[in-house]
């Protein structure tokens, strides 16, 4: 699909207000205003916020093979997938470190959704270590041509242009209270 598709399957599947264009660079932007439902159905402290994976699943609709970094415990009724964790107590799929992914066949995922933890207070809250973002998009590099990774965070991670291209940028907005954070849509090249 091209972004031009993927924005106007979000605007007809989502129900959302329509908050997503496309660029003279060709690059899909907007924001997306996530309302106040504080809910986390996976019960984990800084789980996806509500709605976060109904937008997802309205904007790939294409994509089959899910796979879900840092997410040991997700809410999969809405875009079911695979797991990596490095927390054997959240009984992730793949026990792994994201900043190698050395069990997890990446080759047989064609979207992968990465919500790291964002400082070191909240690494501390699930027991790690700051991730390096880097070392996370060098493991990534083995996936197929074609897949996409969105990264949600409050920092663009280093990456390769000749490894990755950037299609998209959507700033989030929670809540008052909330940090504002950025999905960026990276298409492996």
């Amino acid at each position: 699909m091209t972004p031009a598709e993927r924005v106007k399957h979000y605007a007809e599947a989502s129900g959302y207000p329509q908050g997503l264009f496309v660029g003279d660079d060709g690059r899909i932007a907007g924001s997306w205003i996530m309302g106040q439902n504080y809910t986390v159905k996976s019960g984990l402290y800084g789980g996806y916020p509500h709605g976060y994976l109904r937008r997802i699943a309205a904007l790939f609709p294409d994509k089959s093979s899910i796979l879900h970094l840092f997410s040991g415990m997700v809410d999969q009724s809405v875009l079911p997938g695979k797991t990596v964790d490095i927390n054997p107590a959240r009984n992730p799929d793949y026990l792994d470190d994201a900043q190698s992914l050395e069990q997890v066949p990446l080759e047989t995922f064609d979207l992968i959704l990465a919500d790291p933890p964002y400082s070191h207070e909240d690494a501390e809250k699930y027991g790690v270590t700051l991730i390096k973002a880097n070392k996370v998009m060098k493991a990534l590099e083995r996936v197929k041509p074609g897949t996409h990774i969105v990264w949600l965070d409050q920092r663009l991670p280093m990456y390769r242009k000749e490894c990755f291209r950037t299609i998209g940028y959507i700033g989030m907005v929670k809540s008052t209270n909330h940090r504002f954070r950025c999905i960026t849509i990276f298409e492996r090249v």
